[in-house]
């Protein structure tokens, strides 16, 4: 009897662990209402783009993207080399800088010039590791100067963003126009 009470509260357990959510929790500016401009989700990899109202997926000045890698057991570093080298071969005016360097989350950013039909942007881009992979949020902006001066917001918005895991897909702690299911 005991083996098998033992049995079904690990089985409980694993499953649980097994159907938990992960979110990410960003907080935007309150002054600027930003939305959903695309999202789409293929197996183990989801995908997210918010800009401000007004703006779209084609058509942006300002936007968040976030990428999650589910089950990725890639060390942050390396991912956060390769995909600034693929970054930087698209646009190569410009070096990142690394802001942020720590063994599960980095952050580096940089400001572009036009590079042939690549315009000129500056951003943050940070990889992180969640408790379910690997997580990016990558903010770009095209006006340089509206970026320099909201450098500090933006950096603590991307570097303040949170990853949280529940059990529950629908929490009331969470507001849900503040993050998205990875």
């Amino acid at each position: 009897m005991r083996r098998a009470l033992l049995f079904s509260l690990i089985f409980l357990l694993t499953s649980i662990c097994v159907y938990a959510y992960e979110t990410v929790i960003i907080k935007f500016p309150p002054e600027q209402n930003w939305q959903r401009g695309y999202y789409k989700k293929v197996g183990n990899e989801a995908i997210l783009m918010y800009v401000p109202r007004g703006q779209s997926k084609d058509n942006w000045v300002e936007s968040v993207v976030v990428h999650s890698y589910n089950h990725s057991s890639y060390p942050v570093n390396v991912f956060i080399t390769n995909n600034a080298a693929k970054m930087q071969k698209v646009n190569p005016t410009a070096s990142y800088k690394t802001l942020k360097k720590h063994a599960n989350d980095a952050i580096i950013g940089r400001c572009t010039e036009k590079y042939g039909n690549v315009e000129a942007q500056c951003e943050f881009f940070r990889v992180s590791r969640a408790h379910g992979g690997i997580v990016t949020i990558h903010y770009m902006n095209k006006n340089k100067n509206d970026f320099l001066s909201n450098y500090t917001v933006w950096y603590d918005i991307i570097a303040k963003a949170k990853f949280y895991n529940s059990y529950y897909r629908d929490e009331r702690i969470l507001d849900k126009s503040e993050f998205f299911e990875l």
